[in-house]
This record gives structure tokens, sequence and C-alpha cells, in this order.
């Protein structure tokens, strides 16, 4: 049985009586009592609402935004290895590790190696595995003639940054990570510490800005999209991904859904909310991605959460069970029910 955690103290926390996304005040109690089962720093129980309008889920109260950087120690970004989508370990997983390699080297003119020039041909055979080669890459569009400008909001170790720098953008990234933008810097990547605001009053400045799993942390998601929406060129893209609130993940393991990591998870979006945000900030051209392999980055920590085991070790045995690939195969025709909410969207 797990101990009682630790009370965030009250003089740190914030109560949000209304939406962050909509500003209702109308909701209903989730979940009550959710506390840091995912990388188990984080002191506190917390309680997460849905929306009665726009059926966003947030956490009320949460913590604030001085004392917010307490729930981040030890936090994945610190990490200076890149983790690939399949290990080269063993025959198959060599093989495919270098079939992912070859065919993104031709789809977004990377570099890698070792790889497979067949890939190409043979990825897009592997839904799955496209998919998640595709959201690695963050879809990146043709990079403009003369060279383009990319953004990172949140880049962690810069891990996507030296990608991006490969396939040919000027990058720059930000993170409020002390210990990430160490990480970063020392691969020669341009990154700014802090948030948004570090960039002061630049405008219209990029031709592309990405956020991996960054708005669900953020206290203030509109502002914080309008604020991007200024720092892109006309026409620029925004690229974002957050976990779905209406993922069939979420429905299935309830409480135990790897998704809510309270309490860095302020705010968790559905399609219709993620649209109306999008749009409130200014975006229109809206594109939503399948991103694949849900079975193994959620599905498979989900279980192991309900199990009351560590997320983070978690791992399938051998094949995945049946119920895991129908539900992979349902994401991938069922949009609202991915497990990842990943669009891009113009200015």
């Amino acid at each position: 049985m797990s101990e009682t955690p630790r009370p965030w103290p009250q003089a740190d926390l914030e109560f949000v009586p209304h939406c962050p996304v909509c500003g209702c005040a109308e909701r209903r109690l989730l979940y009550k009592g959710l506390t840091d089962r995912v990388f188990c720093v984080a002191d506190g129980a917390w309680d997460l609402y849905r929306c009665a309008q726009c059926a966003s889920g947030y956490l009320d109260p949460r913590p604030t935004p001085e004392s917010i950087g307490r729930a981040y120690a030890g936090y994945y970004t610190h990490d200076a290895e890149d983790h690939p989508i399949v290990r080269r370990k063993g025959r198959i997983r060599s093989l495919l590790h270098d079939l992912i390699n070859g065919y993104q080297n031709h789809r977004y003119g990377l570099q890698r190696s070792p790889a497979l020039t067949a890939g190409r041909w043979l990825l897009p055979l592997l839904p799955s595995l496209r998919a998640a080669a595709d959201a690695e890459c963050r879809h990146l569009p043709p990079l403009p003639a003369g060279g383009g400008r990319l953004l990172d909001v949140g880049c962690g170790n810069g891990g996507f940054l030296v990608l991006a720098r490969q396939a040919g953008w000027q990058v720059e990234g930000l993170d409020f990570d002390a210990g990430a933008v160490q990480v970063a810097r020392s691969r020669g990547l341009e990154v700014n510490h802090g948030g948004i605001e570090v960039l002061g009053e630049r405008s219209a400045c990029y031709d592309v800005i990405t956020l991996c799993h960054v708005i669900e942390h953020v206290h203030d998601p509109i502002a914080t999209l309008r604020r991007l929406h200024a720092l892109l060129k006309p026409g620029g893209l925004l690229w974002l991904d957050t976990p779905n609130l209406a993922s069939l993940g979420a429905m299935r393991f309830g409480p135990h859904w790897r998704g809510f990591e309270a309490p860095r998870h302020l705010v968790l979006l559905c399609p219709a909310s993620m649209n109306d945000v999008l749009t409130k900030a200014g975006f229109h051209s809206l594109r939503q991605y399948w991103r694949g392999l849900s079975l193994f980055n959620v599905f498979a920590p989900s279980e192991a959460l309900a199990r009351g085991e560590s997320a983070n070790d978690a791992s399938h045995q051998g094949r995945p069970p049946l119920r895991d690939v129908l539900a992979e195969l349902r994401e991938m025709v069922q949009p609202a029910r991915r497990e990842f909410l990943t669009l891009s969207a113009r200015k």
C-alpha cells in the first residue's frame, strides 16, 4: 500500500474556479487525489475536474507558476541520451531501426546511419511505424528557399533540434529547466532558459514553431498560443502534441492512465477543445496526425500503474496483448480517440 504523499504547501497553491480553456465555471470532479506516480518527485494529491462546456480537464487547485518547478526534479529532459523509436538490438529491431532511418533520410532530408534505402518504400507498408517515424520528425514541411527558422518550445535536451538542424533548419530552443538547457547547449544548440517571455517583443520571425508535450504544462494555454501566433511569420506552421483526454487509454485505464501525470499536467485537452483553443489563438488550416505505437507509449505504462508498478520500467513482454493491437488499429481510423492530439496549424 502506497504512502500518503506530503501535501503541497498551501501558500504555493492557486485556485482555478473557471476552466482555463473556455472560462466556464460549471464542471464535475473527474478524479480526486491524483498523485505523481510517474516520476515520484512531486508532493501533493490533486483533483482533476472536467469542464461541462468544452470537456477539457484541469487541476484545481494547482501549483503556482513560481512553485511548479519543484515538480520537475529528476525530470526526463535532464537525460542527455536520445531515445530512438526502435533500438538497434537483435536482428529484427536492427532491421526496423535501419528502415526507419532510410525512410526519414528520404522524407525529411536527414543523414542518419546505419540506414537502409529500402525504408522509403517498405516503411509505408507498416503504418504504425511510419506514423511514429513521421511524428519523431514532427511532420516537418519542406525547407523554404533560402532556409527556414524553427523554434522548439520546451526543447528539453535538444534531441529534436539536433534532428531539425540535420534537416537544414536554423534552430533555436526554449526550456525553463536549467538542467535540460545545459544539456542542450553542450550539443552546440542555441537554447534560451525560460519561457516565451524571454523572447521579448520579437514577432513574425519563425517559419515553424513546435511544442511536444508542452501545452498541458502551461497555466494559460490560450495566452501561450496567441504569443506563438505572433512569433510566426505569415503562413508559418505551428506543430504540437499533447495527451488526449478523450482517448481510448483515458477511458480504459481511468486514474491509472499515463497521460494524467499530476501535478505537471495542468490542463488536458480533447479534440473539440483543442480546435477551439487554436482557433481562438488565431490559427487556421488545422490538420491532425496519428503518431502510432500507443501500445508501448501509453498502454503498457498505464497497465503497469494499474498493477502498482513503475510506469518508466514498463514494457510488453514478448508479443503485446491482442486488445492493445486492436486499440492501435482503432486509433488509426478513429482520430477522436487517439492517445495524443498531434496537430499542425497555420498562421
